[in-house]
């Protein structure tokens, strides 16, 4: 059948809205976030965190998820599941990357960050590959 509606036509366009709602709600593509700006090493750390699949359970756009949403995290009084609170800061994001079970934010599970990046733990604890990461979880409005 010809024409511009097609069965197989729609079929098409429909997958390739569907891969591309995919990719936007998986982080997917890279860069699209438009938050690390011009900073190089918020840059670098947006790359890691899609490498390493942190999307897979943090939103950087407000989303809730299996862990909390990272936009706009920083800076803000958190309260942890044993009723203290904190503000997010530098030490706080580098301590939850390295040992993800070490303060857990109310509401969230105890163990599902540590499983999640065992394998790249080692890559995670390299002290460039931290900064980055930090600075780009700092960057996102």
């Amino acid at each position: 059948m010809r024409g511009r509606f097609s069965w197989v036509g729609g079929v098409s366009a429909g997958l390739v809205l569907c891969l591309a709602l995919l990719l936007a709600a998986c982080g997917g593509g890279g860069g699209g976030r438009g938050s690390a700006g011009a900073d190089p090493l918020a840059e670098r750390g947006e790359q890691l965190f899609d490498q390493y699949g942190c999307a897979a359970c943090h939103s950087v756009k407000g989303e809730s998820g299996i862990g909390p949403a990272l936009n706009g995290i920083f800076g803000k009084e958190v309260q942890l599941e044993d009723g203290t609170t904190l503000v997010v800061d530098d030490a706080y994001l580098r301590e939850s990357i390295i040992d993800p079970d070490a303060k857990i934010v109310k509401g969230y599970p105890k163990g599902s960050m540590a499983a999640g990046i065992a394998a790249y733990k080692t890559e995670l604890e390299k002290e460039e590959n931290l900064e980055a990461l930090v600075a780009y979880i700092k960057n996102l409005k």
